[in-house]
């Protein structure tokens, strides 16, 4: 198992020896728990064979001992993306992914891997990021352009059953509503090359979309021009969302505490302390 993380690691270029260390710890402790590495075995084989009705609950789960119980090393999510390296290269061959498709897929697998741990400060990564990763290692997600595009089977508003396209705005992405529009016009090709799929539905669900959030906005801004492009249903609260996103935290118990660097930033937290419900936007993209 060690040779595989040390092949995984350089396959995504984590070149740093703590790192390579703490996930050599990990597979030590692993070894001598039998009952922890079969709670393994069993989230990769939700992850990596694509067991979807089991998939949602684990989006639902935000503490890793509801997965592993209290016993476990906090690099246990890292290991179980890493473990899926040689799935991901398989299937970079199976789609014939071009240069560019694999640059961004080792990219963003890289990062699912190494933000919690370099940009916030956390032992080992959160289970978000272990999904988020094997969303690319399992080529459900293409990158063309400033946004991502993931082929799902149940259409987001009517939540029955269709193959359509869940847009994805990758963090700290700038919405330039040129780059986003050539971004679009591109796509469509791409989706038929890699997902087989004509002329596809495409949605985007984010609290970007949100009504509460696009008020505190200037319509000049590239948010609301974003926003525009689409048909918006309101969905569920997603100040957990909020809070990931435009604060970089997990939860806040008081929104006062809440640091503010930017503008937006600062006027959800007023919304926020005033009790305001922010509920996610659900778009469907108009047609052209």
């Amino acid at each position: 198992m060690k040779n595989k993380i040390i092949n995984a690691l350089n396959f995504y270029g984590i070149n740093d020896k703590s790192y390579l260390n703490e996930c050599l710890k990990c597979i030590d402790y692993l070894s001598l728990d039998k009952d922890l590495i079969d709670k393994v075995n069993n989230i990769m084989d939700i992850l990596y064979n694509k067991k979807d009705y089991l998939l949602a609950k684990l989006w639902k789960m935000k503490d890793k001992k509801d997965l592993f119980g209290n016993y476990y090393h906090s690099y246990i999510t890292n290991i179980i993306v890493l473990l899926g390296c040689k799935i991901h290269q398989e299937n970079i061959i199976k789609y014939n992914l071009d240069d560019n498709q694999i640059k961004n897929h080792k990219k963003r697998v890289k990062e699912a891997l190494t933000y919690d741990v370099y940009e916030i400060g956390y032992d080992g990564i959160r289970i978000s990021q272990m999904l988020w990763a094997s969303y690319f290692i399992n080529l459900r997600i293409i990158e063309v352009g400033l946004l991502q595009y993931e082929l799902v089977d149940i259409n987001p508003i009517t939540n029955k059953k269709e193959r359509c396209i869940k847009i994805h705005i990758p963090k700290n992405t700038k919405l330039d509503i040129k780059s986003v529009k050539e971004s679009l016009n591109k796509s469509k090709s791409e989706i038929k090359k890699y997902f087989k799929l004509d002329n596809p539905k495409y949605y985007c669900e984010s609290w970007l979309l949100s009504s509460k959030v696009l008020n505190l906005l200037d319509n000049d801004s590239n948010i609301v021009k974003f926003s525009k492009l689409f048909d918006i249903t309101v969905g569920s609260n997603c100040i957990g969302d909020i809070l990931n996103f435009v604060y970089g935290k997990l939860n806040c118990d008081d929104y006062n505490a809440l640091q503010v660097d930017t503008s937006l930033q600062r006027k959800i937290k007023e919304e926020l302390i005033k009790g305001v419900i922010i509920k996610i936007g659900i778009g469907k993209l108009k047609e052209a």
